[in-house]
């Protein structure tokens, strides 16, 4: 089977996402007619359908675009039209309500972690890639495959460890974007694999990899030579980011490990 890539946790989450799965938009609602509501004087509704409201505050917090309230309409008649069918599964409802409070929640904790999280300077850059060379000192020649599911990459793995020319299966089979040109990557240090979300045993490569998973689909690696790094402004700039990700990776760990000292956890399997 093929392995999964592990994810710099948390990283490039932002609130605005969850806010969309919250109110189904996002965005900022400007000249809206004003609508009393009995029991909330003083709040301005973007719209109304039926019994539900849309005020136009909740509209402006989550900076949604010019459609937002059309779309609110469109969704909310849906919903409507979905509850006098009699198609709601009330625990379905809650539990995604709860989720999405969830989410939108964890994502104020992250974000509010990573503005805490002070990046590098030049100098602890420097450092770190002294301390890591064979991730950011030494740049190894990849070559890739990527394959659409788990079953073709295992096959062409099986017969790329057979002895089967790498450059020319990915010719034949990849979906890579250098598939033309045999899936050749060119010279990459281990370090930049790893920023872009690939596993420390891909970033230490040396010769044919295991099969890897990733969003685009099934990768296989291979390394043919190395070399010292040689552009070390690109580089650089590479460590920065896997020093800030790791900075901000720590964070949210010790948040974790601190709310578990707090908090009662059972998982029921």
């Amino acid at each position: 089977m093929g392995k999964s890539v592990p994810l710099w946790i948390f990283t490039v989450v932002v609130a605005g996402a969850t806010l969309f799965i919250l109110l189904s938009f996002s965005g900022t609602a400007e000249n809206n007619q004003t609508v009393s509501e009995p029991g909330d004087t003083g709040r301005e509704i973007a719209a109304t359908v039926g019994s539900h409201h849309l005020y136009a505050s909740d509209v402006a917090a989550t900076r949604a675009g010019e459609d937002a309230v059309d779309r609110w309409v469109y969704d909310q008649l849906l919903a409507c039209a979905a509850e006098e069918a009699g198609l709601e599964n009330p625990a379905m409802s809650r539990f995604v309500q709860e989720r999405a409070k969830q989410l939108y929640l964890r994502d104020l904790m992250v974000e509010h972690v990573i503005s805490s999280v002070a990046a590098p300077d030049s100098e602890e850059v420097l450092a770190y890639m002294q301390s890591n060379p064979e991730l950011f000192l030494v740049e190894r020649h990849y070559f890739q495959i990527i394959a659409a599911d788990s079953s073709i990459a295992e096959s062409l793995h099986v017969r790329l460890g057979w002895g089967q020319n790498f450059q020319i299966t990915a010719q034949n089979s990849s979906l890579g974007q250098k598939a033309a040109i045999g899936g050749d990557l060119g010279f990459i240090t281990g370090g930049e694999m790893i920023v872009q979300g690939l596993p420390m045993e891909i970033a230490l490569l040396d010769g044919l990899s295991e099969v890897v998973s990733s969003n685009l689909g099934y990768h296989i690696f291979k390394v043919s030579e190395t070399r010292e790094l040689t552009d070390s402004v690109r580089v650089i700039r590479s460590a920065a980011e896997a020093l800030y990700n790791a900075r901000i990776d720590a964070a949210v760990v010790s948040v974790l490990r601190a709310a578990e000292t707090r908090l009662t956890v059972e998982v029921n399997r």
